[in-house]
C-alpha cells in the first residue's frame, strides 16, 4: 500500500486541516501525514507516547509525540507491569493483575507451571498433535524427501498460536528472549530448530542461566547451525566457539581474543550429532593436545574412548556460566529487554548481584520488574511479532488451527512476513534485534497489518477472524469507546485517541466504521508501544 492510498481509508474529522491550511497541520490526518512522512526517513518510528518522549530527551525521537499533542495516560503501576510482562494486555488479564496486585502477580507468573493454562493446552493438542509427535529422526527423513516445510510451517503457527492463547505470559516473553540469545535460524540443516525451541528453551527459560548454556551446547540444532559438527581435530572450525562466548555468555567486550576463540574450538572438537539427530561425542574427533583458552588451561592428554576428553568444554562452558561478564552481559540484556535501551550502572549492578551462582532468572527478573524501575521505564516500541499477538489478543480474535501460516493475505504469518519478522527466519546468529531503530519507518505496513484484525466474520482460510459483537453490546458511540478501552487500554485510553474514535463513529456505528476505528485504535501509539 502507498502512503497516499493509506491516508484515503481515514475518514476526515471536524479538526482536519483544509488544503489551504496545509502549512498548519492538525487533527487526525494530519497526525497520520505527519507520521508517515517520518516513517519515510530511514530513522523514522511510530509516535512516542508523550511520557517516553520526555523520558528520551536527547535522542531521535525526544519531544516527538508532545509536538503532535498526544499523551498516553499510564497511571496504573499494575498495568504498567502486564504490558512489561505479557505479549499484549486483554480485559480479563487487566482485571487479574488488579485483583493480585503488583508483586503477587509478578510472583504468580513467575511460577508458570502453577498457572492454568488448560484452554492453550487443549488447542495446541487438537491442532498440533502430529507435530508434537514429531521428532529429529523424523525432521532427517523430511529433509531427504525435501519436504520440510510442514515441520517448519507448523512450528511457526505453534509458536504464534501458543504465545496468543497462553496465560503464562512472562514465560511467553522469555521464550522470546531466549529463542533469540540462543538463536537458530528455522532453515538450519534438517530443520531442528522446532525441537530446540521446545525441548531446549521452553522448559529452561524461566530456570538459570547456566541450565540454558548446559543445554544449548549438546543442542543438535545449534551443533548444526553453527558447523560445530565439522569441527574436529582434523579441522578446526570456529564458529560455534565464537558465537558461545560473543553471543551467549561474556558478550563482544567479555575480552577474548581471537586466540582464545581458536583454542576454544580446539576444546569443543568431539562435540557433534549423530545420525538420529540426537547429541553425541566422539573421543575420535577430539584434539587431546595442551591447549590455554580465555585464562584456564587445559594439558595434553592421552587420546582415549567414550567421553574422554569431553570434560574440558564441560568445565570451560562453567567458566563461561559464572565469569563476571557473563553475568554483567546477561542482566544488561534482561533489563534491555524489559526496561530501558540504556540501563543505569546501578540497574545493571542490581541484577549481578541476584545472578547467584548459576544465574537464577527468576531472582535477576524480581530486580528487573521492580516497581521503581517498571514505573520510570521509558515506552518501548513493539517488536512485529509481540504488535501481532498483541492485536489478536486485545480484539479477542478467533484463532484457527491447521490453516497455512502464510496464506496470501490471511494467514497470520503474512503481516509478519511483511513487517520482517517472521517466526525463526533471522539469518544470523544473533537473532531478531531490540532496537527501536532497527524496526522504525513501517508505519505503513503496521497500518497494512491491522487489517487483519479488523475484520467481521469469516475470511476464507484465514487463521484469525475477529467478531465485533462484544464491540457494539448498547448500539451506542460511548459504548464503542468504552469496549475499545478496555480491551486494548486496559482503561486508560487518552482522551485525545478517546476523541478521534467518536469522530470516526459519529455518523453511526456501521461495521465498516467500526472496523476503521478498531484499526485507528490498534495503530495508536498507546498501543503500538508498551
Amino acid at each position: 500500500m502507498r502512503a497516499d492510498d493509506f491516508m484515503d481509508m481515514v475518514p476526515p474529522t471536524a479538526g482536519d486541516a483544509s488544503p489551504s491550511e496545509a502549512s498548519t497541520p492538525s487533527g487526525r490526518r494530519a497526525w497520520l501525514q505527519q507520521a508517515l512522512a517520518l516513517a519515510a526517513g530511514a530513522t523514522a518510528a511510530p509516535l512516542l507516547p508523550r511520557e517516553a518522549a520526555a523520558q528520551s530527551k536527547g535522542t531521535r525521537y525526544g519531544g516527538l509525540f508532545s509536538q503532535l499533542g498526544q499523551q498516553a495516560t499510564w497511571r496504573s503501576p499494575e498495568i504498567r507491569l502486564l504490558r512489561r510482562i505479557s505479549l499484549g494486555i486483554t480485559a480479563e488479564s487487566v482485571a487479574r493483575v488488579k485483583q493480585r496486585g503488583y508483586s503477587a502477580y509478578l510472583e504468580e507468573q513467575l511460577a508458570w507451571e502453577a498457572i492454568p493454562d488448560s484452554v492453550c493446552a487443549q488447542h495446541l493438542a487438537r491442532g498440533f498433535a502430529d507435530y508434537l509427535a514429531m521428532t529429529p529422526r523424523d525432521a532427517i527423513a523430511m529433509q531427504r524427501a525435501d519436504n520440510i516445510q510442514p515441520i517448519t510451517n507448523r512450528y511457526q503457527r505453534y509458536v504464534a498460536e501458543q504465545a496468543i492463547l497462553s496465560e503464562r505470559q512472562l514465560l511467553e516473553r522469555m521464550v522470546e528472549f531466549w529463542t533469540d540469545h540462543f538463536h537458530v535460524n528455522l532453515w538450519a540443516f534438517n530443520g531442528f530448530k522446532p525441537f530446540h525451541d521446545r525441548v531446549v528453551i521452553r522448559p529452561l527459560a524461566l530456570t538459570t542461566v547456566g541450565a540454558l548454556v548446559r543445554a544449548t551446547m549438546r543442542s543438535p540444532a545449534m551443533l548444526y547451525y553453527l558447523d560445530q559438527v565439522w569441527n574436529t581435530r582434523w579441522g578446526i572450525n570456529e564458529n560455534y566457539a565464537r558465537e558461545l562466548m560473543e553471543l551467549h555468555t561474556v558478550g563482544v567486550t567479555g575480552g577474548y581474543t581471537q586466540r582464545d576463540v581458536y583454542e576454544l574450538a580446539r576444546v569443543l572438537t568431539g562435540w557433534t550429532v549423530d545420525q538420529d539427530g540426537q547429541f553425541q561425542y566422539r573421543a575420535d574427533n577430539h584434539d587431546f593436545g595442551a591447549k590455554t583458552v580465555f585464562g584456564m588451561e587445559f594439558p595434553a592428554s592421552t587420546p582415549g574412548r567414550g567421553t574422554q576428553g569431553m570434560g574440558e568444554a564441560i568445565a570451560f562452558g562453567e567458566h563461561l556460566i559464572q565469569h563476571p561478564k557473563t553475568r554483567e552481559y546477561i542482566s544488561t540484556k534482561l533489563l534491555k529487554w524489559f526496561i530501558t535501551p540504556e540501563p543505569t550502572a546501578a540497574q545493571v549492578q542490581a541484577v549481578v548481584d541476584a545472578y547467584g551462582s548459576e544465574g537464577d532468572i527468576k531472582a535477576m527478573l524480581r530486580v528487573v520488574l521492580s516497581p521503581a524501575n517498571v514505573q520510570r521505564a521509558p515506552a518501548k516500541l513493539k517488536r512485529p511479532f509481540h504488535l501481532v499477538v498483541s492485536a489478536v489478543r486485545a480484539t479477542g480474535a478467533q484463532v484457527r488451527s491447521r490453516v497455512n501460516y502464510q496464506t496470501d493475505n490471511d494467514g497470520i504469518g503474512w503481516p509478519l512476513g511483511s513487517l520482517g519478522h517472521q517466526v525463526g527466519a533471522w539469518a544470523t546468529p544473533d537473532g531478531y534485534p531490540d532496537r527501536a531503530e532497527f524496526w522504525a519507518g513501517g508505519i505503513v505496513d503496521r497500518w497494512n497489518a491491522t487489517q487483519q484484525f479488523a475484520q467481521s466474520g469469516s475470511t476464507g482460510n484465514g487463521s484469525v477472524i475477529t467478531n465485533f459483537a462484544g464491540f457494539v453490546a448498547d448500539g451506542t458511540i460511548e459504548g464503542v469507546v468504552s469496549e475499545i478501552n478496555r480491551r486494548l487500554f486496559g482503561g486508560e485510553i487518552s482522551e485525545a485517541l478517546a476523541t478521534e474514535l467518536r469522530n470516526v463513529l459519529r455518523s453511526g456505528v456501521t461495521t465498516a466504521r467500526l472496523q476503521t476505528a478498531v484499526r485507528l485504535a490498534l495503530m495508536a501509539p498507546e498501543f503500538q508501544y508498551y
